[in-house]
């Protein structure tokens, strides 16, 4: 894991994604506690953690099981004053041990797939409180009948990537109310991708005569050029969601 976290350390963000999404999924929150609880869940780098911070008065507990991610979380925390309003939690989401009816919000960018994605609406849908919200951004398919080479990239990668509409009626099922979705921009795949193939030049030369290093390096470079042969078959949806 040492090449895989060296990859992302230096990246700006841990996958697609963007402020101006994160708020654009926020704004569908209605009737909020002027200071809500929120849980997000897999933060990463915590870009959206600071966003949030921004958006809202909440206190936000993040959470993710790489310490420097946190350590850079919180650095941008302080540089933002929000360090009084952001808690660090140094957990794996498949071990939360949060209490249940406990946030207002819970929120997860691209990350709720290490639960799996029904999984993760059972354990979020205990830790919310009443009418409590969950908004995650999930990879998904937009088109049937995807060509060989991506099902056979997802059957590896995650096999359990679905459609929207059966992501929905999964939401539906699980005793959320759909309040919206929504696309995120390609523009957001692109900027990350192009960002993560340039880290990916200077790590090749860096580990040169490393083959496990190098082959992790070209799983990533596999994904990227996934993206440029199919971006119109998959990418990230949002759901923004309250419980019944």
């Amino acid at each position: 894991m040492e090449y895989f976290y060296e990859l992302f350390l230096d990246l700006p963000r841990g996958g697609p994604g963007d402020n101006k999404s994160t708020r654009k999924a926020f704004s569908y929150l209605k009737n909020l506690p002027f200071e809500p609880l929120i849980l997000d869940i897999g933060c990463g780098h915590g870009v959206q953690t600071i966003e949030l911070a921004r958006i809202c008065k909440g206190k936000i507990i993040a959470l993710d099981n790489y310490q420097p991610f946190l350590d850079i979380l919180m650095q941008n925390a302080i540089m933002e004053g929000f360090e009084d309003r952001i808690t660090l939690k140094n957990q794996s989401m498949l071990e939360m041990d949060f209490k249940n009816d406990t946030f207002d919000i819970i929120w997860s960018e691209g990350a709720l797939f290490v639960m799996g994605f029904q999984n993760g609406l059972k354990k979020c849908f205990q830790l919310l409180k009443n009418k409590g919200f969950f908004v995650v951004s999930e990879a998904v398919l937009f088109l049937p009948n995807i060509p060989l080479p991506l099902k056979e990239f997802w059957d590896e990668q995650y096999p359990d990537i679905k459609d929207i509409e059966s992501n929905i009626s999964i939401i539906k099922n699980e005793g959320f109310d759909i309040l919206s979705h929504f696309t995120l921009p390609k523009a957001c795949w692109i900027d990350f991708y192009s960002q993560m193939d340039e880290k990916i030049k200077e790590l090749k030369k860096k580990y040169h005569d490393k083959k496990i290093a190098l082959k992790i390096f070209e799983s990533f470079e596999k994904e990227s050029k996934m993206y440029d042969n199919y971006s119109d078959y998959f990418g990230y949806e949002f759901f923004i969601m309250q419980k019944k």
